[in-house]
C-alpha cells in the first residue's frame, strides 16, 4: 500500500475510533477541517508538522500513524528492509523509515531518518498526556536541535536524549545530508 494512502486511512480510522467529528479533530489539532478532510481522502500529502499535530490530538506518537495493521498477516518479530514503511515530508524533504517490526507491541520504536542539507522542521508540540522520551543517534552528518530552550549541535556518533514537552526544532545547516536513528519510548505499549 502507498504510504500516503495508508496515512489517510489510519488518520480517519483513529478519528472514528475516538468518536471525533472532523470539526472536533480540527479543534483539538489546530489543523483546519478542510486539510483533515483532504488528508483523509488522500488528495494531499500532509507535512511532518501537520502529522505531529494530528498525532498529539489523537493522543498517539507520530510514528504510530505509520504503523501498518497486520491483522490479515502473520505478525513476525522482524521486519524485512523491503517491508519497512518509508515516508518523505513534502515540505522539508526529510525521509522516515520505520525500522521496528510491524504489528508487534513494544515499548521502543526505531526510526531511521535521512535529513537533507539545509533542511529545517519545527514541531510546536503541545503538552501531551504523558511525556514522550526520545533519543537521537547521529549515524552520519551533523544536526542542530533546539529542545526545551537548549541548543544541541550533534555530529557523527553523538546521541541526544530528550523529553518532548514543548517545541522542538530540527535543522541541518550543513551542505550534506544527515542520517540518524530515532528511538522512541512508547509508554502505552
Amino acid at each position: 500500500m502507498d504510504i500516503n494512502q495508508h496515512l489517510s486511512q489510519r488518520i480517519k480510522q483513529l478519528r472514528l475510533e475516538r468518536g471525533y467529528t472532523l470539526d472536533e479533530l480540527a479543534n483539538r489539532s489546530h489543523v483546519s477541517r478542510a486539510m483533515i478532510s483532504m488528508i483523509e481522502r488522500a488528495t494531499t500529502n500532509p507535512t511532518a508538522v501537520v502529522l505531529e499535530k494530528l498525532a498529539v490530538a489523537l493522543d498517539i506518537t507520530l510514528v504510530s500513524l505509520f504503523n501498518i495493521q497486520t491483522s490479515d498477516l502473520k505478525t513476525q518479530p522482524y521486519t524485512r528492509y523491503s517491508e519497512q514503511p518509508v515516508w518523505t515530508d513534502p515540505e522539508s524533504g526529510y525521509t522516515r523509515r520505520v525500522i521496528s517490526p510491524l504489528g508487534v507491541e513494544s515499548p521502543i520504536q526505531l526510526i531511521e531518518v535521512d535529513f537533507p542539507a539545509f533542511a529545517k522542521v519545527t514541531f510546536e508540540t503541545p503538552i501531551r498526556h504523558s511525556v514522550q522520551k526520545q533519543q537521537i543517534w547521529i549515524i552520519s552528518g551533523c544536526m542542530t536541535i533546539l529542545v526545551a530552550g537548549c541548543t544541541f549541535h550533534l555530529s557523527t556518533g553523538d546521541c541526544l536524549a530528550m523529553d518532548l514537552e514543548g517545541p522542538i526544532i530540527f535543522s541541518n545547516p550543513h551542505p550534506t545530508s544527515t542520517r540518524y536513528i530515532l528511538a522512541i519510548a512508547n509508554p502505552s505499549a
